[in-house]
C-alpha cells in the first residue's frame, strides 16, 4: 500500500522548512527533485576585507559603473599580471 505524503508546504521560514525536512524524506518528493549541474571551475573564494575598505570600493564601483566583484577582479588581475613594457 502507497503511503500519500503530506504536502510541502508552500511557504516556509527556515526553522520550519528545517523541521519538516528533519521528519521527511525528499526521495518520497520526487516530482520535486530539480537536476543542476555543479562547475567548480566557476567556484567563488570569498575574502575578508576592513569594512571602510570595502565601502572605499564599493563607491569606487558605482563611479566607475561596475560590480565590487568585477572591480576587485580587475585590481587582482591587474596586481598579478602588470603589463609587459615594449622593448
Amino acid at each position: 500500500m502507497a503511503v500519500k505524503n503530506e504536502p510541502i508546504p508552500d511557504e516556509m521560514n527556515i526553522r520550519e522548512a528545517s523541521d519538516f525536512w528533519d521528519e521527511h524524506s525528499v526521495v518520497d518528493y520526487d516530482s520535486h527533485i530539480v537536476e543542476f549541474e555543479y562547475a567548480p571551475e566557476n567556484s567563488v573564494t570569498v575574502v575578508s576585507i576592513a569594512a571602510n575598505l570595502a565601502e572605499t570600493v564599493k563607491k569606487r564601483a558605482q563611479s566607475s559603473g561596475v560590480s565590487v566583484e568585477t572591480l576587485i577582479n580587475l585590481w587582482i588581475q591587474e596586481k598579478l599580471n602588470p603589463p609587459q613594457l615594449a622593448s
